[in-house]
Order: C-alpha cells, then structure tokens, then sequence
C-alpha cells in the first residue's frame, strides 16, 4: 500500500473538493432579501385558505431564503461556486450543514460545528466516494477513499501528514506507517501470496523483510539503498538456509538439510556454482 501519483492526486483533488464546498452563507444578502420579496407574492395574502395554491408548481428564481418566525435564516437554496447548493443555519446564523453539486458536477455533503468550521465532508470523485474527518482548526485528520481496485483509510497528524494507511488493493490487504513527513516507514501486507513485513528507509527503499512466502515457508530479507538483496535466511521444503550477495551477484550459500548434512556453495554472477563443500 505504498502512496503512490494516482494516490497523491486522489488527496489533492478531495482538498479541493471540500474547498469548493465551504458552503456560502448567501452570496449576496440584497439578492436573498429579493428571494424573500419573490416568495412573499407565491405564499402571502390569504394563501393558506386560497384552493389555488397547490397549482404552483416551479419557482424560477436565483435562489431561496427560508427563515424562521424570528425571521433568521435557516436554510438557503441557489447557486454558489458553479453549481446548487443547499445550505442550512443554526438558530445563531452560523452555517451547520450544505449540499449540492460541485464545479465538476458531483454531489458533496458538509457538516460544519458551532464555529462555521468544515468537520465532515462527503463527496465523489470522478464517480468514487470520499469521506473526509477534520479537527475543529480544518485540518484533515481521517479520510477514505474508494476505487474501483483499491480502497483506503489514512490518518493523519495535526500537520496533515499522514502517518497511518489501511487498505486494500486488489487482492491484497496493507497496512503502512509512515514518519513525520508522510514517508513510508513499515509495511505490512498479505495477499494469496504470502505475508510479510517490510521496513523502508527515509528514500521509502525497502531495506528489510520479514515475512511467510506462498508455501507458509518463513523468510528473512536485507537490502541495500538500491533495493538489491544482500542477506536473506529461510527454511525452505527440506533445509534452512542462508544466503549473502556481494555487489557483483556473486552468492555463497549455506544449507542444512534435515538430515543434518550441512553444506556450503559458491555461486558466480551467472548463477553457476563455482564451488562446493564438502
């Protein structure tokens, strides 16, 4: 479950998504006074007793107020950022949830707290849902995301870096832990083919594995900075073994088979054994 571009573009494009959908309060009050005039001359002057009334059936207007006996708006219907929105307010006045469509024509849903503060949104991204968690100072602190392939759950610090992934892709299940900057540090994974667990340096190289291959047969990896095999150990069908790399491919290994017969190899950069003991 490493991140990837297409991951990292899926994030940037949900940051935009809830941007877009910090619904507005009103997007200019003289027009929402205007609405509620519109309305009045619909729904004033005996149209409670008037049969007529059921006979409206459109309203063809910017947008629409809706307050309350008070007269403070609770809830607001039009178009904001390109596309229509409905908004609802807190007696107070302060925005508590909006939905509508986004500039790209997908739907998306807020939730804001007492502050106006954006603490859940759920969206689409290109047909996919997202559902993103904040703290009440707007920082990403949970998201997920769905694929058609892959579907993934990340936490995230107060820096929004993300540090925790849970997921699954194709036929496998991950889990990775990442560093202060967002870095892939450790991984575990299983699949058809095995499980394992792997360590990564600060480039996010794999420098270490620890894990059970397709037979449940249990091996240890160490890698360099290029990702090159340089120690590995295994028990494998009837022996255990060990075996170190050079830079050249050149390989020694030794083996102990049940029968404990021990023995030792030399192999070239060709994979041609060079040399036997005993």
């Amino acid at each position: 479950m490493r991140p990837n571009t297409q991951l990292a573009d899926i994030e940037q494009r949900v940051s935009r998504l809830e941007r877009e959908n910090r619904f507005l309060k009103a997007a200019g009050l003289a027009g929402v006074m205007a609405a509620g005039a519109l309305l009045a001359v619909f729904f004033t002057g005996g149209a409670a007793t008037d049969p007529g009334i059921g006979q409206f059936k459109e309203i063809d207007t910017g947008h629409v107020v809706i307050r309350d006996l008070d007269g403070q708006m609770r809830a607001w219907l039009g178009i904001a950022e390109g596309g229509p929105r409905l908004i609802f307010f807190d007696p107070s006045g302060q925005q508590r949830m909006g939905v509508g469509m986004t500039r790209q024509g997908e739907p998306a849903l807020g939730i804001f707290d007492a502050g106006e503060n954006p603490r859940v949104v759920l969206g689409m991204l290109e047909g996919w849902p997202g559902f993103v968690f904040r703290d009440p100072q707007g920082k990403k602190r949970v998201a997920l995301y769905s694929r058609d392939e892959w579907t993934s759950l990340f936490f995230y610090d107060r820096r929004e870096t993300k540090r925790t992934g849970i997921g699954q892709f194709g036929e496998a299940a991950a889990i990775n832990l990442c560093d202060d900057r967002g870095q892939d540090r450790a991984g575990l994974t299983t699949d058809r083919k095995g499980s394992s667990l792997s360590f990564f340096d600060v480039g996010r190289q794999k420098r270490a594995g620890l894990g059970l291959l397709e037979k449940d047969e249990p091996a240890l990896g160490f890698f360099d900075h290029e990702g090159e095999n340089r120690l590995s150990m295994g028990a494998f069908d009837d022996q255990t073994a060990i075996n170190l790399y050079g830079t050249n491919r050149v390989e020694v290994a030794l083996s102990i088979a049940r029968t404990n017969s021990a023995t030792v190899e030399l192999f070239d950069a060709e994979r041609v054994l060079r040399w036997r003991a005993p």
